[in-house]
């Protein structure tokens, strides 16, 4: 016997089993791939060989919205199991796919007659909800309101002079801070506690202006900045990291073109390789392009504060300006994942305006959405769409962060 398989769900779904019924008995037959062979199997007071071959279904047992496919039964009897003319049905169980949610259908046929019917009839769509199961983000700040002296604190070196005010808009953008410095000096985030493994990400967005000076993030142990981790850009034309201990002062650095009074994106990243044993540091100015440097022994440091940071030349000046500052753990912050898809569904992610940021196609069952220089999406939303381009679920949310996790659910 031969049925034609159609599913005009919206949902993938995956063949299990197999009930036929006979004159006697039901039989249950189990569907494991392709081509399934079951000999000897007891039916009554009859023994029965039966071969169970899928045509057009993926991956052994799948059939995927919009597929259409072909199981074919033959069945070796020693004893008659079937009258002639008498009506029969074969019922399958199916599951669906990354849902926990099964369906029974059923198809009826006579002895020795092969005809076309739809075994599986259209599915109602599941709900299906977007929502976040993880969230990698210890601080993250807009700068809309002001942070000074409550949010962030200013520290410096010693010798140095450092002046931070909040600014309502500059370069183009709204809401930020600024960092006048004569020397090295620092923001540091208040309230949050930084694990002592990893790793550890501390993304930002600046400007600058004065040349023959850095800026960027920093990893410190101490308000006076004797032990400390920095990384970010050099005007003079450098993406680099730093360590600084009492004993000595190590820079690693790669040429990278940096003008004033232009808005970088950069972020600082600090991995262990156990609890309380650091391993590495790296600044990226990319999530492709990096300076990394690994660490010596004497070089190692747990720190406690993390924010942003700017040094100038000696008897230099520079001013820094700062817009968004974004810390994770053990995600990067310019990575947005979506799990709980099916191959060829799309996501897209969108900021409150509407303006896609970035969309994928799956190949597995989640993706992962670029959110460089973003960091932070206030009233964004993430929509699904399947293959064909349907809207399967759309999810609004108060901020998606750099680092989030949202899933798929029904």
């Amino acid at each position: 016997m031969g049925r034609e398989v159609a599913n005009s769900g919206r949902v993938a779904l995956r063949l299990e089993k197999l009930y036929g019924a006979i004159e006697e008995d039901l039989v249950e037959l189990t569907v494991a791939s392709q081509y399934t062979v079951r000999t000897g199997v007891t039916v009554g007071d009859a023994v029965v060989d039966f071969e169970i071959i899928l045509l057009g279904f993926t991956t052994n047992t799948e059939l995927w919205a919009g597929q259409r496919g072909l199981i074919r039964i033959n069945m070796v009897s020693n004893k008659q199991l079937y009258m002639t003319g008498r009506q029969y049905s074969v019922t399958a169980y199916l599951t669906t796919i990354g849902f926990e949610a099964f369906a029974v259908r059923e198809a009826r046929f006579k002895v020795g007659e092969i005809e076309g019917c739809p075994l599986i009839t259209s599915l109602p769509p599941l709900p299906l909800n977007i929502v976040r199961v993880s969230r990698a983000a210890l601080y993250w700040d807009t700068f809309d309101t002001n942070p000074i002296n409550s949010r962030l604190i200013l520290v410096q070196e010693a010798g140095a002079h450092c002046e931070a005010r909040h600014m309502s808009e500059y370069g183009g953008r709204n809401g930020l801070v600024s960092l006048l410095a004569y020397g090295h000096c620092a923001l540091l985030v208040q309230g949050v506690s930084l694990p002592n493994i990893g790793p550890i990400y501390t993304a930002f967005t600046a400007l600058i202006e004065g040349d023959g000076n850095v800026f960027g993030a920093i990893l410190t142990e101490d308000l006076s900045l004797t032990k400390y981790y920095t990384g970010g850009f050099d005007t003079l034309g450098s993406l680099f990291v730093k360590v600084k201990t009492p004993a000595a002062t190590a820079v690693s650095s790669t040429k990278y073109g940096v003008e004033l009074r232009k808005w970088y994106d950069g972020v600082l990243a600090l991995f262990y390789a156990h609890p309380n044993i650091p391993d590495r540091i790296e600044a990226y100015a990319s999530p492709k392009t990096y300076t990394p440097k690994t660490l010596a022994p004497y070089e190692y440091l747990i720190p406690y504060f993390t924010g942003l940071s700017t040094e100038t030349l000696p008897s230099a000046k520079c001013i820094a300006y700062f817009d968004n500052i974004l810390v994770t753990v053990n995600m990067p912050p310019w990575i947005v994942r979506v799990e709980g898809l099916q191959p060829g569904w799309v996501v897209v992610l969108k900021d409150g305006s509407g303006n896609v940021i970035d969309s994928e196609t799956a190949a597995d069952v989640f993706v992962e959405l670029n959110v460089w220089g973003v960091w932070i999406i206030e009233d964004g939303s993430i929509e699904v769409y399947d293959s064909l381009g349907n809207l399967l679920s759309r999810g609004v949310f108060r901020e998606i962060l750099g680092g989030d996790v949202y899933r798929v659910t029904g």
